[in-house]
């Protein structure tokens, strides 16, 4: 699915900076903005620092209903909600959109409202479903820019085939069997370790090894520290 982001009336040029800033981080290309080309002015372009080409790009409308007449799934949001008492505010988190996100083919446009104002409920009447970030009570309305890029994480990650690599190869078993044997070879030597302790401390430590995902470089290294301890 391909992602659009839509802005309505934005009113800070360093907020829609930021946001095609955000949009390059996640892989997202295009903006549109309801209202007018002078909110790109020369804040936008230093706040958007490598992300110029998407504010070039961007494509803008008079209304919200001509943005969207070409997409296939509109997103609304806000960080007002209402629940029973208004129908068009009862929202779904953005890790809940991430999950639909899998499985819609498509355009998918994120409409973000006014800084100040949000979006209205004409507005939200044209979006198929209203995503709102959940935040504490004490400050719930968060920055525009900050917004946009919570959201697109949630899409990117979801969008990802296998799991995030940071070149780091995971220990093999052989890798994980020797390290216990080392640490249990410690922990027998270890005249500080009371008898009755000591099979606590192996069967915790294996728990540990089990649950950390230790990589290669990180086993083969606790391996020499219990090494040095039991000459």
């Amino acid at each position: 699915m391909k992602v659009i982001v839509i802005l309505v009336n934005p009113k800070y040029s360093g907020n829609v900076g930021a946001i095609a800033r955000n949009m390059m981080n996640f892989g997202v290309n295009e903006l549109r903005i309801v209202g007018s080309k002078d909110i790109l002015n020369d804040e936008a372009y230093i706040r958007a620092v490598h992300a110029k080409e998407i504010l070039n790009n961007a494509k803008f409308y008079d209304n919200l209903n001509d943005a969207t007449q070409d997409i296939d799934f509109i997103v609304g949001t806000s960080g007002a909600v209402s629940g029973d008492r208004n129908l068009k505010r009862v929202p779904i988190t953005p890790h809940e959109l991430a999950e639909k996100y899998k499985i819609v083919d498509g355009t998918m446009g994120i409409v973000f409202g006014r800084e100040d104002d949000g979006l209205s409920n004409k507005e939200l009447e044209l979006c198929d479903l209203f995503v709102s970030i959940p935040t504490s009570e004490k400050y719930p309305i968060m920055n525009l820019s900050h917004a946009v890029s919570i959201i697109l994480y949630e899409l990117y990650v979801s969008s990802l085939n296998k799991p995030y690599n940071v070149n780091m190869r995971e220990a093999s078993k052989l890798e994980k069997d020797v390290l216990l044997n080392i640490f249990n070879e410690f922990v027998d030597k270890n005249e500080y370790i009371p008898e009755y302790r000591k099979e606590l401390c192996k069967t915790i430590f294996k728990r540990i090894i089990s649950r950390a995902f230790i990589s290669g470089k990180e086993a083969n290294t606790l391996m020499c520290a219990f090494k040095e301890k039991n000459k």
